[in-house]
């Protein structure tokens, strides 16, 4: 088990443990509530992202975070209680001094139960238990200060397991490490060792050869890290970036989703909400949209095809069928400006979007979000990886039934139009927030309702 895992299914643990025992000690009269009181705690916590990784950030600010959050949710209780004894001023001073008691001991108890937790993992980790692995790219002077970084601090928790090298020996081992092959090696590599970070310190700093190594690892769930010397010539990537500082060796992370942890959790809860509401109210457009697909031409109803989700996993999606049933007998096609292959009902239904509704079965199962980049076919994908620079980046995030690029554009007609609609989904990875998400489907509905777009 790694220690990442291991540290969030402790803290859920003893969290749940510290609220119980804080409701038993300040509120004995109402001990029937305590299970409802144990998963409200263990809701706010997770929508307030209090479930990330923490053994390897201060304890002074993790202690203060969870302040943030209990605090918070007391202004909220007593803001409740106000109402409640708004006509009683005796009594909502007894009430507001027993939940400052027990909001109070909440946090002091969870941030006790955390600090110790994150005590013990440290010391695991100081062991080499629970690290994560590394891989390093380049036999470069860079490359052996990282390695000697990580041997002589373990308690930061990564572990260099290998270099892989474009080139090299017979030796195969640099600076005690053994060189595990060239960099089409990285996919199998990656997924034999459990990498979780890659960091790239070669010696060839030309933009293209960063291109060629970034083909390998885009799409896959691994944080990919520059070293300094190649920050220069990564300026020019449409990607986004962030540097960060480990011990005093400088590093730039890229492709970073900037979502904060409780936006992640809100817009989870959103897709779903938003999916099963719009089922519901959709549901005699949908029986109507089934008949006449069935009158209009043979063949069924919905349209099952795989697509690629986020970090390269196959999915099937659902669509209402658009097309006739031999649409793709000369292979794999996009879609033309008055493609004949379109029927008459299938036109109607993709101006309108209608076609994309049973998508959102998708979203409900976690294959997909309501915002996010076009799912895409895999054939096209390799298609389209091998000429667009950091085409596999969008691999980085969960598709959407709609996104900043659907909105932004039409459908892709050729390369130029799968080019720009990358930039948008890169602008989309760099700037992801809920406010974003709101706009876009805001966005959408315009899009809908006009018929913007479509062929």
């Amino acid at each position: 088990m790694r220690a990442t895992t291991l540290e969030k299914l402790l803290l859920i643990i003893f969290d749940c443990i510290a609220s119980s025992l804080c409701f038993f000690i300040f509120l004995p009269n109402y001990t029937e509530h305590i299970a409802l009181a144990v998963l409200c705690w263990f809701l706010i916590f997770l929508c307030a992202g209090a479930y990330r990784r923490w053994l390897l950030e201060s304890r002074t600010a993790h202690v203060m975070y969870m302040l943030k959050i209990v605090g918070a949710a007391y202004c909220l209780t007593v803001a409740a209680l106000f109402g409640k004894n708004a006509f009683s001023i005796d009594k909502f001073l007894r009430d507001i001094s027993l939940a400052s008691n027990y909001f109070l001991s909440v946090w002091f108890s969870v941030s006790i139960f955390r600090l110790l937790i994150c005590k013990i993992l440290r010391h695991f980790l100081s062991k080499g238990w629970g690290a994560d692995c590394i891989l390093l790219l380049g036999c470069t002077n860079e490359a052996r200060e990282y390695s000697q970084l990580f041997k002589d601090n373990p308690q930061l928790g990564k572990k260099v397991i290998g270099i892989v090298e474009e080139s090299y020996g017979p030796e195969k081992i640099f600076e005690g490490l053994q060189i595990l092959g060239t960099y089409s090696d990285l996919p199998n590599l990656i997924k034999k060792n459990n990498v979780q970070a890659i960091i790239i310190a070669h010696r060839n700093n030309s933009e293209k050869k960063i291109n060629e190594i970034l083909y390998w690892v885009a799409h896959l769930p691994v944080k990919v890290y520059l070293v300094p010397s190649l920050w220069e010539c990564a300026k020019n990537f449409k990607t986004s970036s962030q540097p960060m500082l480990v011990r005093s060796k400088e590093l730039q992370e890229l492709f970073v989703l900037n979502l904060l942890p409780w936006q992640a959790t809100a817009k989870r809860i959103m897709d779903i909400a938003i999916a099963l509401l719009l089922l519901v109210l959709t549901f005699p457009l949908l029986l109507v949209t089934a008949i006449a697909i069935k009158l209009d031409s043979k063949g069924p109803v919905f349209y099952k095809q795989q697509r690629i989700g986020l970090y390269s996993r196959a999915f099937t999606i659902y669509k209402f069928r658009s097309m006739k049933l031999d649409a793709e007998k000369d292979g794999p096609q996009w879609a033309r400006k008055n493609d004949n292959r379109i029927t008459k009902v299938g036109r109607f239904i993709r101006k309108y979007r209608i076609d994309e509704i049973p998508q959102l079965i998708c979203v409900l199962k976690g294959d997909m979000s309501m915002v996010g980049p076009r799912p895409e076919r895999s054939v096209f994908i390799e298609e389209l990886r091998k000429t667009i620079p950091f085409y596999a980046s969008r691999l980085k995030m969960k598709p959407g039934i709609t996104g900043w690029a659907q909105v932004r554009h039409h459908y892709d007609n050729d390369i130029e139009d799968v080019k720009i609609k990358l930039g948008y989904d890169i602008y989309y990875l760099s700037n992801a927030s809920i406010l974003l998400d709101i706009q876009i489907l805001i966005r959408t509905i315009y899009v809908v309702l006009a018929g913007k777009g479509a062929q």
